[in-house]
């Protein structure tokens, strides 16, 4: 299968919510329990680094983001 990346965009949000909360249903991908709306993953998310990765067709088949840590 042939992936192509781009930007992840707020009308990508529907089809990475959907990723995301298969993901959270496993226990182990994040550190949040919920998907929460666009506004609020929007905010705790870098505007850098997110990208959505297509199949050949234009579906999203995986997404990536970056969120900022607290240097402690």
């Amino acid at each position: 299968m042939i992936l192509t990346l781009s930007p992840l965009l707020p009308e990508h949000w529907p089809d990475v919510q959907a990723i995301y909360a298969e993901g959270l249903a496993t226990g182990l991908a994040a550190f949040t329990a919920d998907t929460r709306d666009w506004p609020d993953w929007d905010e705790g998310h870098l505007a850098t680094g997110r990208f959505v990765a297509k199949t050949a067709d234009g579906k999203i088949a995986g997404w990536s983001a970056l969120s900022p840590i607290p240097d402690t």
